[in-house]
């Protein structure tokens, strides 16, 4: 489908292409800096070149003899290098509402008549560890991307990788049946035996030989230590499954590295024999100094694996799950960038020929400090949880005294995972990001519950207006107020940002959006009369109402946040 925005900027590039014999793209159409200047603007700098005049002489002349008939211009003049349109409001909000009625859900969705399948790794949380604070920025990340991936039209395919096998397991079941405390089933107990063991192993070097030690009878599957692995593996599991469902994430498939632990042992071996790999101080290494990035392990010195043996053998399974996909996503921190070069250039080298991409992103920390599961300082995610949810509800009760108790508790729902996951999506990914609970979950500035707030508004107004008889016709042209045509701008864009953020695997340029059509929305809000207008005009602002909500509940909801019908 055609939006308005298309349409603007090819109808428009179209008629500078007819008018100065060069080609202009519908992308050369932008947004001036400043509305004040017009609603579309175009650059002359590519035409100066070919013309031999200078821009600002070569927007003069354009703006003087640009054809607008028959198009939504309603005039058009010269600032500097820069050709600027004004659009009819009429014609501008009839457009974009018109696209949103159309569309609903959709809007803003492109449907490629052959999707192309991407794989999307993320929400690789260990088991024989809590799930914490920590992890939240990954998950909240990889949901965005799943549904901001799908949304632009292509076949997302979320899966997750856990490790449950490896130091970290070694170390926490050793400690667990030498320490002999009173077990729990749960990732907090877990993650405080290994965080005990760590310590304890500090202390006392000696004993890393017995870690050790079980770690081969675990990689050998000695049958005692495996039944204890597998008890212990599936109290992880159903606590993961809880807090995923809790954030509404799709995980289409779960990889495990217990499953392709023996086939890297299996691939090292083949890197060997095929001269990619080589034998170094007892190890196996990957030499990639060619290309600048150093030497890759890919198998100790006790013969015992290591991320990158598992990591081999995950990648060729992924493939083999997922013959069609044309690129392989991994959403991980960027502490392990190096690390997934290394991996990357070693599949190249072994003749893997998908694209693997690696989208990294800072730590989350709390306004008390960074966190870590070796120091055992570490919040989890049931604990933060129930800080936020219980700080949103108090905020609710404070203005609804009389809603009752289920409601109460979807509103301070809504906004408590409103203000954490919007707070992790609006700045981009590469910057640390510290929560800070108050700030998140303000109703003004920047946030979640600000953007909540805006649509609650908008439904206000249509719940007021009561039933509307189905919507087919033209709309008005007499709207006279700035806001109107700001909105309907503002809306317009959305499809350009979904696109945009799909291509540079960036969701934080549609929280911005989000924030853009919030405070549009509220410009609206507080300069229109739309209830006290009559006829066909009442009509169409309530028709805009409906349009803007629409459009900004399908924005949020690609950054996974659900939207209540009252704040």
């Amino acid at each position: 489908m055609t939006t308005a925005w298309s349409y603007w900027s090819s109808d428009i590039a179209k008629r500078l292409s007819e008018l100065t014999g060069s080609t202009v793209e519908a992308g050369d159409i932008v947004v001036p800096p400043d509305a004040k200047l017009g609603d579309l603007a175009f650059g002359c700098f590519k035409l100066a070149k070919s013309m031999g005049k200078s821009p600002a002489e070569i927007a003069k002349d354009l703006a003087s003899r640009l054809n607008t008939s028959h198009s939504d211009i309603a005039s058009v003049s010269a600032a500097g290098p820069y050709v600027n349109i004004l659009l009819s409001t009429g014609m501008a909000v009839h457009r974009v509402v018109r696209d949103i009625e159309v569309t609903k859900e959709r809007y803003g969705s492109h449907n490629a008549e052959k999707k192309e399948q991407v794989v999307l790794e993320y929400a690789q949380v260990n088991t024989h560890k809590e799930i914490h604070v920590g992890h939240l920025r990954n998950l909240v990340l990889g949901l965005a991307l799943d549904k901001t991936l799908t949304h632009a039209g292509f076949d997302c395919v979320p899966v997750t990788y856990h490790g449950d096998v490896g130091a970290h397991v070694a170390k926490c079941l050793w400690w667990m049946e030498k320490s002999k405390k009173p077990q729990e089933k749960t990732g907090k107990f877990l993650g405080q035996m290994y965080t005990e063991s760590t310590r304890e192993l500090e202390a006392h070097p000696e004993d890393k030989e017995e870690v050790s030690e079980v770690q081969r009878k675990l990689e050998s599957h000695e049958p005692a230590l495996e039944k204890i692995w597998k008890e212990t593996r599936r109290w992880s599991i159903e606590e993961m499954k809880e807090i995923f469902d809790d954030l509404h994430l799709r995980i289409t498939h779960q990889y495990f590295e217990s499953e392709v632990v023996d086939r890297g042992q299996e691939m090292v071996d083949a890197l060997i024999k095929q001269g990619i790999a080589k034998e170094s101080q007892g190890a196996i290494i990957v030499d990639l100094e060619d290309v600048k990035l150093g030497v890759s392990l890919v198998r100790k010195s006790d013969g015992t694996s290591l991320y990158a043996t598992k990591d081999l053998a995950l990648a060729e399974k992924k493939h083999a799950d997922y013959p069609n996909a044309t690129r392989s996503l991994i959403l991980v921190d960027n502490r392990q960038r190096l690390y997934f070069q290394q991996l990357f250039e070693t599949l190249k080298r072994m003749g893997v020929t998908i694209t693997n991409e690696f989208i990294g992103y800072e730590f989350v920390t709390l306004k008390s400090g960074a966190m870590s599961s070796r120091e055992g300082n570490i919040v989890t995610y049931q604990d933060f949880q129930k800080s936020v949810l219980d700080y949103a509800r108090g905020e609710v009760i404070k203005r609804h005294a009389d809603w009752s108790e289920g409601k109460v508790a979807h509103v301070s729902w809504s906004i408590a995972m409103a203000g954490v996951k919007f707070g992790m999506l609006k700045q981009d990914s590469d910057k640390i990001f510290t929560f800070d609970l108050e700030q998140a979950l303000s109703f003004d500035g920047d946030t979640g519950p600000y953007c909540l707030y805006a649509t609650t508004r908008l439904a206000s107004i249509i719940r007021k207006a009561g039933p509307q008889n189905p919507f087919d016709g033209a709309l008005v042209d007499t709207f006279d107020h700035a806001s109107e045509k700001a909105l309907a701008l503002t809306l317009a864009t959305f499809p350009t940002r979904v696109a945009q953020s799909a291509k540079e695997l960036r969701p934080a340029v549609i929280a911005q959006w989000c924030l853009e059509a919030s405070q549009a929305i509220n410009a609206f809000y507080r300069d229109v009369p739309v209830l006290e207008s009559e006829g066909a005009l009442r009509e169409g602002r309530i028709r805009l109402a409906m349009a803007a909500r629409e459009a900004l509940v399908v924005g949020l909801g690609l950054l996974g946040i659900s939207v209540p019908d009252e704040m």
